[in-house]
């Protein structure tokens, strides 16, 4: 039984068996390949991108009992099937080069964001195509398009691996900087603390004695337990900070 009824995603003028319209909701679902009649329809997905936040398009093909194709919403059958794949692998290449070019780590998670719902769309219709091209296996063309469904399902697999080793080869190589100039602020505050406690008794001695000449200073009354207090207190300075090296 077939009827031309309304509804939301298949069009007005597609006479198509009236189970398929019972079987296909307001929203198109996961991919699938429905059989009724002689008839096919295959319920596959527009090009998912990470915006849609998993509101997906659907891109239905019709084949009646005659092996006629119509296709929705871009008209074409076979070849709108085959323009759908090449959508995805143009999406595919260009997040790829992307990815090249792609230095900081939200750019690599953004391609990541990307190629996920790619993949796992790529992968289900690739195997919708494969039902159908067992289903009509004279048609010669669906094998070309199937090889075509399968180098998307591939290429995105690898853009995935690809993107998440960059991503992680990135985070290691700032942690490791990270560290790397934590140690060289650490090494130069250890420099400076040595010359706080090597100039220690100097400093002592301008505060106690002001900055007169040395020969002034030197005969004024207890210059040189100062001088001692300062060496000895820069001392301890520097012990303390050797013994906190070691610990």
């Amino acid at each position: 039984m077939q009827t031309n009824q309304n509804h939301p995603i298949i069009p007005k003028t597609w006479n198509l068996p009236e189970i398929f319209r019972r079987r296909l909701g307001e929203s198109v679902g996961r991919q699938r390949l429905m059989v009724e009649e002689g008839n096919y329809l295959a319920v596959l997905h527009q090009l998912p991108m990470a915006s849609d936040k998993g509101q997906r398009q659907a891109a239905l093909f019709w084949i009646n009992e005659r092996q006629e194709w119509k296709s929705a919403p871009d008209s074409g059958g076979r070849s709108a099937l085959r323009e759908l794949v090449k959508t995805y692998q143009d999406r595919i290449q260009s997040l790829d080069q992307l990815l090249d070019r792609s230095e900081k780590a939200s750019e690599i998670h953004d391609i990541i964001d990307e190629v996920t719902p790619l993949l796992r769309a790529g992968r289900n219709m690739m195997q919708v195509i494969q039902e159908l091209r067992q289903s009509l296996s004279d048609d010669q063309q669906l094998i070309v398009i199937r090889d075509q469904a399968i180098d998307v399902e591939r290429s995105s697999e690898l853009l995935l691996q690809d993107a998440k080793s960059s991503l992680d080869y990135l985070i290691a190589r700032n942690s490791s900087e990270q560290a790397e100039a934590a140690a060289a602020a650490t090494c130069e505050a250890r420099k400076l603390n040595r010359l706080a406690a090597f100039f220690f008794p100097l400093a002592t001695l301008a505060t106690v004695f002001g900055m007169n000449p040395p020969s002034e200073v030197v005969q004024l009354n207890g210059v040189w337990i100062v001088v001692a207090v300062g060496l000895i207190t820069g001392l301890i300075v520097y012990g303390l900070l050797c013994a906190g090296r070691k610990s």
